[in-house]
Parts: C-alpha cells; sequence; structure tokens
C-alpha cells in the first residue's frame, strides 16, 4: 500500500463515519405518544441527538481525529488510530443501548423535559396546551431504524479508519535532495570540495616524506 492510500483510507472512512453519525443524530429514532386526563394525548418525536446526546460528541472527535490522522505518522499514528476505534467502539455502545425494550421512564423524563420537546403545568385551552406535562403516562412508544441503522454503519466505519493506521502506519517522510535550496547544495559542494583538497595535501606531504627518507638512505629517489 502506497503512502498516499494510507493517508486517504483512514481520512474518507472517518469523513463518512462523521457524516453517518451527524445524520443518524437528526433523525427521529422515538414516536412517542403520552395521555394525560387535563390536555389528553400528545405526541412526540425523538430524534438521534435527543436520545443519545453522544452522537454529536463523537462525530465531532471523529472529524477532529482527521488531523491527528493525516500529521502523525510512525508509532503516533498507530496511538491515534487505537483512540479512533475506541470511538467506534462508543458509537456502536449507543446502538446496542437502544437494543430491546425502551426504557419508559427515560421516554417519560426526555417528552417532559423543560427543553423544547415538553413544558410543564400545561393544561387545556391553554396556549401550551401542545406541551407534555409532567404527570402524563407515556401509552405508546415506537421506535425507527433508520438512524440506529445509520449508527452502526458510522461505528462501523470508525473502527475500520481506526484499524488501517495500527496496522500500517504511514511512515514518516524522507529528505529528498530535490527540495533542498540552491544554498544547501552548495553547502554541501564547498565541504566535499574542501575534503578533497585537505585529502590531495595530505598525499603531497606524504610524498616529501617518502623522498626525504630514500636521499637518507643513500638511494636516488629519480631512479
Amino acid at each position: 500500500m502506497t503512502q498516499r492510500a494510507r493517508l486517504l483510507a483512514p481520512v474518507g472512512l472517518l469523513l463518512v463515519g462523521a457524516a453517518l453519525v451527524w445524520i443518524a443524530s437528526r433523525m427521529v429514532w422515538l414516536d412517542v405518544v403520552a395521555f394525560n386526563d387535563q390536555s389528553g394525548e400528545a405526541r412526540r418525536s425523538l430524534v438521534g441527538a435527543d436520545w443519545q446526546p453522544a452522537l454529536v460528541p463523537l462525530a465531532l472527535g471523529a472529524l477532529a481525529a482527521v488531523a491527528a490522522v493525516t500529521l502523525v505518522r510512525g508509532t503516533g499514528a498507530r496511538a491515534v488510530g487505537a483512540v479512533i476505534v475506541l470511538l467506534g467502539l462508543a458509537t456502536g455502545a449507543l446502538l446496542l443501548s437502544t437494543v430491546g425494550d425502551v426504557d419508559r421512564d427515560r421516554v417519560h423524563s426526555a417528552v417532559t423535559g423543560e427543553q423544547d420537546l415538553g413544558r410543564t403545568n400545561a393544561g387545556p385551552g391553554t396556549t401550551a396546551a401542545q406541551t407534555v406535562p409532567e404527570w402524563s403516562e407515556i401509552t405508546e412508544v415506537s421506535t425507527r431504524a433508520a438512524g440506529p441503522a445509520l449508527t452502526g454503519a458510522g461505528a462501523l466505519a470508525l473502527i475500520a479508519a481506526g484499524a488501517f493506521p495500527i496496522a500500517r502506519p504511514a511512515r514518516k517522510v524522507q529528505s529528498d535532495s530535490r527540495y533542498e535550496t540552491p544554498a544547501a547544495r552548495r553547502g554541501e559542494s564547498e565541504a566535499s570540495g574542501a575534503d578533497t583538497a585537505n585529502t590531495g595535501r595530505a598525499d603531497t606531504a606524504d610524498t616529501g616524506r617518502d623522498l626525504w627518507r630514500e636521499l637518507d638512505d643513500g638511494r636516488d629517489p629519480t631512479s
């Protein structure tokens, strides 16, 4: 796998995973029917961000990991990959928490809280008649599969994105002489020339000593 592929694969998976989780946070997960004897029946829809508030931070964390994947190399890339895998596992845990029976007490708290979904002390004939009073009873809860399905797909994409740098981390960039400045190349050339000159002077000195040694021994060095 090329260096470019080692970077593009996890980045692409991170962007896909973040997008899926974000979209899932905006989709309806639960349809709720509440009833009380004063204001009657009220219907509410809980989107992913209402039912699983951690979805939005997880999507933003996946986006932040894109920068880390592109900047970190070697062992650091493996550490970043492990963190991304943990993000994917946390996203999958949110999905698993929705499997099975829905916690009606939690649904009641969500639709009767002091947020936009429900305000307390609403009564018949008032301007807040469409809100859900605290004393309402949850009579029906139905789930929608699209939001959780996208969450599961996003979790798989994040886990795969983290597995790439763990298994094949991007290598450190090697220096390339093509990108050296002319001044740097001249400096290297001058240093090389100086080494050659020093070597030449050393050879000349050795030759001179050999000539004197021949004369001292009574031999003609020119023969």
